[in-house]
């Protein structure tokens, strides 16, 4: 794996995500390109690539200032990292649905995740506007996600025989 494989699409997104994602917003739901990227390079490269690409989006996400909560980004880009990292070579071993499934899930739980430390107080004083705001920030980024799955896959079957 060669560094400008992983510099050059990883300063492309922090650049997109700094100064594109508020023309994309709607309200406070805004797609996190990040997530994407961390997602395809711990898939292809594995638990560490993922570990180490999300804390520094993370740490890069927190101290550009566009995070409440200082820390925050790290925690769930390096969980999310390590999850995705965990399904690397799964899909030859699995149905593709299953596979799918899998890391749309990971996507969900970094949602709630962030949605639970960032809209604490929606928690308690109006629940479903919480949800609301999680599943509207999850279903946004997954369409993203869904039309890169079209023009760049997450995977493809091999032809090896065993």
């Amino acid at each position: 794996m060669k560094w400008t494989e992983i510099s050059f699409p990883f300063i492309f997104v922090w650049i997109i995500q700094i100064l594109f994602v508020d023309l994309l917003s709607i309200g406070t739901v805004r797609p996190d390109f990040p997530l994407i990227l961390i997602l395809y390079l711990s898939v292809k490269h594995g638990r560490f690539t993922g570990v180490l690409s999300g804390f520094i989006f993370g740490l890069l996400i927190d101290l550009s200032g566009s995070a409440m909560f200082f820390g925050l980004s790290s925690l769930t880009y390096t969980t999310s990292g390590y999850i995705f990292g965990n399904l690397k070579g799964v899909y030859n071993k699995v149905s593709p649905i299953l596979f799918t499934t899998s890391w749309v899930l990971v996507v969900f739980f970094h949602f709630f995740i962030f949605c639970l430390v960032q809209y604490q107080e929606l928690w308690v004083i109006n629940n479903s506007l919480f949800w609301s705001k999680w599943f509207g920030t999850s279903i946004y980024t997954l369409s993203f996600l869904i039309l890169f799955q079209f023009l760049f896959p997450l995977n493809k079957k091999s032809n090896v025989k065993s």
